[in-house]
């Protein structure tokens, strides 16, 4: 392992088994979800730490890897089979880029959405790497946490998490704002997913329990589930798949048939 881990995400390579993406401290390792060996193939952003990593899939059907970089405020690409770069890192942000996340619109194009420590999120095209839209612009107090949603009235949510609670939304394609600022609570982890009745926020502090908010109108549905550090996963059936954990090492993964709403 190079460094402490920062962050992971899973890909899913057309034909191939699973790749888990682990972003550390010098460098983005790929390993083979079923057998956890390390893959051969390119060096993946050496010499420089990369605090958070996304996986999504191109137009064409590749899977990639994005990876939030510290040394040149920049933004990495790499097709997940291969570990080979896709183009040049993506450069326009001014502090060092702490989370990042994948994008599929209704059209099919494949957006990376990267946020800086000052809230600053900036959007490319995934395959060009040029530049999509305005920047967007967040509160601006050290964020750390970037998720993106797909919305059952067809839009594409971003939802941002700062160190202080409070949580942003925008429209991924607009840039607009949905809804009002919320505050959950300081020091919380955020995780979503898509269920049958709409999209999810799962929100927790460190110590737990974990709160379901609509993630358009930002209601809190239902009694807290217990554990923390949520992440969710949206299944073809309308229900949702959450993982959280208690202390240091439980893990408990539910299936939520039906979320409250």
């Amino acid at each position: 392992m190079h460094g402490l881990p920062n962050a992971l995400a899973v890909a899913s390579p057309p034909g191939g088994n699973p790749v888990v993406a682990v972003a550390t401290e010098d460098a983005v390792l790929r390993l083979d979800a079923l057998t956890g060996a390390e893959l051969d193939g390119h060096e993946m952003a050496v010499d420089d730490t990369i605090w958070d990593v996304a996986t999504g899939l191109l137009p064409d059907g590749r899977a990639f890897i994005a990876g939030a970089g510290h040394c040149g405020f920049g933004v990495y690409r790499w097709d997940a089979a291969t570990g080979e770069p896709l183009g040049p890192p993506l450069v326009g942000h001014t502090t060092c880029v702490k989370a990042v996340t994948a994008i599929t619109l209704p059209d099919g194009t494949a957006l990376i959405a990267s946020e800086d420590e000052a809230g600053r999120i900036l959007r490319w095209n995934a395959v060009s790497g040029q530049p999509y839209g305005n920047p967007i612009h967040g509160p601006g107090d050290y964020n750390m946490q970037l998720v993106s949603l797909a919305l059952n009235d067809g839009r594409v949510m971003l939802a941002s998490l700062d160190m202080n609670g409070t949580l942003s939304r925008w429209d991924a394609v607009t840039g607009e704002p949905i809804g009002p600022l919320m505050r959950p609570c300081p020091e919380t982890r955020l995780a979503c997913a898509t269920a049958a009745g709409g999209g999810v926020l799962f929100i927790a502090p460190y110590g737990g329990p974990i709160r379901l908010w609509d993630a358009i109108s930002g209601e809190i549905l239902g009694a807290p589930l217990p554990g923390t550090g949520p992440a969710a996963l949206s299944c073809s059936d309308g229900s949702v798949s959450l993982a959280t954990r208690a202390g240091d090492a439980e893990m408990t993964v539910r299936r939520l048939v039906d979320p409250p709403r």
